[in-house]
């Protein structure tokens, strides 16, 4: 037993913190769980961080250095009815001390956190006579004892509260998806209320149609088995602002004016609307139109048309994984989370209810599903709120996209003119993602707004945009000259000189800022003290090859191919994938290319491809697993693809997924019987590095693979047990943190022993605070996205190598991320960038 009835103090009377903390531990010695010595570990990690959780409770605890003092996990509880002064007005009534020395704790831990929320039944066990009621409250298989918590009113059968929504832009997307995730993982029924309406928490779109401003009281409640828990979660998630933190008001989403413009009255037959994206433009219009195919409006199967809405949604939830993917490595993961917040559409409740009892009446499955889509979207855009038309559009983005699934149809642009300025009635995120800004000189929407996930996506793509700009850019024919300034919001069709000179000059001032940023990209990047640190791009089609060459990158140290895969029947041929690698291996004329075999499975299912549902698929059949698994559908063809592209340029396998030698040596093997057959030359074979197994087995993989490169990403995720997606716990997963940086540091020094180069491919290369410590460490390669290459080339060459190793080790005797953060060399080092 962890806690059992002789480590329960009751009625004691410490003088101040120092003597409670020594006589909760001495309960933990007399119990045979830790050194006399501990103790002191316990009060210099006070002076680290405050134990005090609340509700009277404080929990004190050793440094993570010293766990040999601890014989076994235990807990103690030390009751201290008049309470002691824990830091400034912070009083403590129990003293839970811990001695963790696996994660035993953890469940107790857990209950403890019911009880924070529970305030009266914590000042009962503070004044408590029996030792029975702190162990039966804080057993984690006991019922919870009845109390309501602080704020929480007990009403028949459930509890309400009040919650305050988030104050930066109110309840939109982002937060709602944050509570119908977290609504979903209990049973009670949960709800929220505003003015008369009352929404289901597992319901986006019931969500969003509140109107929930910045700062809006609505009330929460909850009716069910675990009623409390929820509770006390919810009120957790509101309390820390639903993820949406850092979200910044509507009104100051808009770039400013920049100064270099001269404000002049507008010329004649200017169109104005909202400045979206900053740029100014010339180019000619070109009017985006998306089309999908038609469809029977009743069908006679309705077991059938089910089926195949199933299908669909499943293939959507599928695609909005991969444009996902791609907008993380081409713009950052905070702007791809529009995303997995348009696949919580996919599951909305009241939203397929209604598409189902249209099919059970008849209808087919394209026209239930339309009619439930849009009608909710229309509702939505009529409530008069800016941010809720916003996000009426993200709803008929996904209709759009299941309703191709269903039927057919593309959202891709018809093909464009050259400086093609794209109007649009307005433009969902998913057709904006698949802009190329290469051939889009800028974009002008009739509806719109600068606070829609489109205009954030025109912003972190670079394509200058105005929004909101009337119906009367839709009438304007294609082929026109115009003028786009997204500066300042206005659209100007047929310019005269005098006006295309002033757009000329407008540009060339950007065109200069830009090139200065750009000017040393191609200078490698050494540290001052003469420390050569390789650049590379992550890319995931051949077409991205001249752009991150142009770019400054020194190859690419990540190539995704899962783009091949995804959204189609079958696997696709070992020649339409020769001809795509090879294309890439010329593209990057002899740079590096690494190739990272198919990582799908699990979370990425295909669609030509069966297996078991699985209740953790994070932890499942996906990468390697998978291609070993299909060795003749997915693996042969690939593995032959590559090396026969091999001849024609720098390429290198790498496997991610390897936990261990099995199954990379598995893959070794099977890969030299394909390369023994084809009479193909040797290529490197790596692994991605992001299974903590990997890391902790370096120095046996790194005899049998030629190089590693760490996906930063997952391995921080699955060394911290915290799915960065997750609505309360997201910001703990922080590849900053020194678990993180330990596994790291175990992998380079064990590759470099071997003679073996390491990479790192995840986002925490393009983290101005990471990459000096990466350096530190000893990484050889850095892999960012296209734009953050020339930025990443010239922070490195403001870098010394050696405060970069000072730094690094000082990171790693760090006990949390945050402290990590804090460092003041890390920050000196940081701004370099």
């Amino acid at each position: 037993m962890i806690l059992s009835a002789e480590r329960i103090r009751l009625a004691a009377s410490p003088v101040d913190k120092e003597s409670a903390i020594r006589q909760a531990a001495q309960l933990l010695v007399d119990s045979g769980s830790i050194l006399p010595a501990y103790a002191d570990s316990m009060l210099r990690r006070e002076g680290e961080a405050d134990t005090f959780l609340g509700n009277g409770i404080a929990i004190p605890h050793g440094q993570r250095n010293d766990r040999e003092m601890i014989t076994r996990t235990g807990i103690a509880v030390l009751q201290v009815p008049g309470g002691v002064r824990w830091n400034g007005d912070d009083v403590v009534h129990l003293v839970v001390a811990i001695a963790a020395k696996g994660d035993e704790h953890i469940t107790v831990l857990r209950r403890l956190t019911e009880v924070l929320g529970e305030e009266s039944l914590a000042q009962r066990l503070a004044t408590t006579g029996n030792p029975q009621d702190i162990l039966t409250a804080l057993d984690p298989d006991a019922p919870l004892p009845d109390a309501p918590a602080a704020g929480v009113a007990s009403t028949e059968g459930g509890m309400t509260a009040e919650v305050e929504a988030p104050a930066a832009a109110g309840l939109h997307a982002r937060p709602a998806k944050a509570i119908t995730t977290l609504a979903k993982t209990f049973q009670s029924a949960i709800t929220l209320s505003l003015g008369g309406k009352t929404a289901d928490a597992r319901s986006m779109i019931a969500l969003l149609q509140l109107g929930a401003g910045p700062g809006a009281k609505l009330t929460l409640s909850a009716k069910g088995a675990d009623a409390a828990a929820a509770m006390l979660a919810l009120r957790a998630a509101f309390a820390e602002g639903l993820g949406d933190a850092d979200e910044h008001p509507p009104q100051a989403v808009d770039t400013p004016p920049r100064p270099d413009l001269p404000k002049e009255p507008l010329p004649p037959g200017t169109i104005a609307g909202l400045p979206a994206s900053p740029g100014v433009a010339i180019g000619v219009l070109h009017r985006f139109r998306s089309e999908t195919a038609g469809f029977a409006l009743t069908a006679a199967d309705p077991a059938a048309e089910n089926a195949a809405l199933d299908k669909a949604l499943a293939a959507t939830k599928a695609e909005l994984h991969d444009v996902g993917t791609e907008m993380t490595a081409r713009i950052g993961a905070k702007h791809a989370e529009i995303f997995a917040a348009h696949a919580e559409f996919l599951e909305d409740p009241e939203l397929l209810a209604e598409a189902r009892a249209a099919i059970a009446g008849g209808a087919s499955a394209p026209a239930a599903w339309q009619g439930a889509a849009e009608g909710r979207a229309m509702a939505l855009a009529g409530m008069g709120d800016a941010l809720l038309a916003a996000r009426a559009i993200d709803l008929k983005d996904v209709s759009r996209r299941v309703l191709r699934q269903l039927v057919g149809g593309s959202s891709e642009v018809a093909p464009l003119p050259e400086n093609a300025i794209v109007a649009a009635e307005d433009l969902t995120p998913s057709e904006t993602a698949n802009l190329d800004p290469a051939k889009v000189a800028g974009m002008v929407t009739a509806a719109g707004g600068p606070t829609a996930h489109t205009a954030i996506l025109a912003r972190a793509m670079g394509i200058p945009a105005v929004v909101a700009a009337g119906h009367r850019v839709l009438d304007l024919p294609d082929g026109t000259t115009v003028v786009l300034d997204g500066d300042h919001g206005y659209l100007l069709p047929d310019p005269d000189e005098m006006a295309l000179a002033a757009a000329r000059s407008a540009m060339a001032r950007g065109k200069d800022r830009a090139a200065a940023a750009r000017g040393a990209a191609f200078r490698p990047a050494v540290t001052q003290d003469g420390h050569r640190i390789e650049v590379a791009a992550n890319v995931r089609k051949p077409e991205e090859a001249l752009d991150a060459v142009a770019a400054g990158a020194e190859g690419t140290g990540l190539v995704r191919s899962e783009f091949l895969f995804h959204d189609r029947a079958d696997a696709p041929s070992e020649e339409e994938q020769f001809q795509l690698y090879r294309q890439l291996a010329e593209g990057f004329g002899g740079l590096p290319v690494v190739l990272r075999t198919l990582d799908a499975g699990g979370d990425k299912p295909l669609r030509f491809v069966t297996h078991p549902v699985e209740a953790n698929p994070f932890l499942g059949l996906r990468g390697i697993r998978l291609s070993l698994a299909e060795r003749a559908v997915l693996f042969r063809p690939q593995v032959r693809a590559a090396l026969r592209a091999a001849r024609f340029g720098d390429i290198k396998l790498m496997l991610p997924m390897i936990d261990g030698l099995e199954d990379l040596r598995a893959a070794r093997a099977f890969i030299e019987q394909e390369r023994a057959e084809l009479g193909t030359p040797p290529v490197e074979i790596g692994i991605m590095v992001e299974v903590p197994s990997a890391a902790v087995m370096a120095d046996q993989l790194a005899q049998e693979a030629d190089f590693f490169s760490i996906g930063t990403n997952d391995l921080t995720q699955y060394t911290l047990a915290v799915d960065r997606q997750h609505p309360t716990l997201g910001a703990r997963s922080d590849a900053l943190d020194p678990a993180v940086l330990r596994l790291i540091d175990m992998t380079v020094r064990a590759a470099h022993a071997r003679g073996r180069w390491v990479g790192v491919c995840g986002n925490m290369a393009a983290d101005a605070m990471a990459a000096p410590i990466l350096l530190g460490l000893g990484v050889d390669e850095l892999s960012v996205s296209i734009p953050n290459v020339a930025a990443l080339k010239a922070q490195i060459r403001g870098l010394s190598m050696a405060r970069a190793e000072k730094v690094a080790r000082e990171a790693l005797n760090c006990g949390t991320a945050a402290e990590v953060r804090a460092l003041p060399g890390l920050r000196e080092l940081a701004d370099v960038a």
